[in-house]
């Protein structure tokens, strides 16, 4: 029994070390990404009054690990402003989009496990400060 227990002690260990080492900025990828779709938040308009879509930027970000996270995501406009989004939680295999109604195609996200209160995620105005003249 006691050599048993050792021997599956000892086969599982690494994945537990493996669980605590986990870099949560791993889980989140980007799944997809497009020009010039419709945005309904987006109210750029031609001369004609009509809704212009040519500079929208979106990307698509999945969760792939097996636990939720919460992620906070800054898409670059092509005045250098960032547009922030909130705070979302995103449960395994789970998607959010993020946009630029006249996107650089640069985005910036930061990620934690669900509830970690030990890592900050940064406010919009410290994104806004110090990412300010990054082009």
């Amino acid at each position: 029994m006691n050599r048993t227990t050792i021997i599956l002690s000892v086969l599982f260990l690494p994945f537990t070390v493996l669980a605590q080492d986990l870099n949560h900025a791993d889980c989140l990828v980007k799944s997809a990404s497009s020009w010039g779709k419709p945005c309904a938040k987006c109210e750029t308009y031609t001369e004609v009054y009509k809704r212009d879509y040519r500079g929208v930027y979106q990307v698509e970000l999945k969760n792939t690990c097996h636990e939720a996270v919460e992620v906070k995501v800054a898409m670059q406009e092509s005045n250098g402003r960032w547009r922030t989004f909130p705070i979302k939680a995103l449960g395994a295999g789970e998607t959010m989009t993020a946009f630029a109604c006249n996107g650089t195609g640069k985005y910036l996200y930061w990620v934690r496990r669900l509830n970690d209160s030990e890592i900050l995620l940064p406010s919009d105005q410290e994104i806004l400060v110090e990412y300010r003249d990054r082009r």
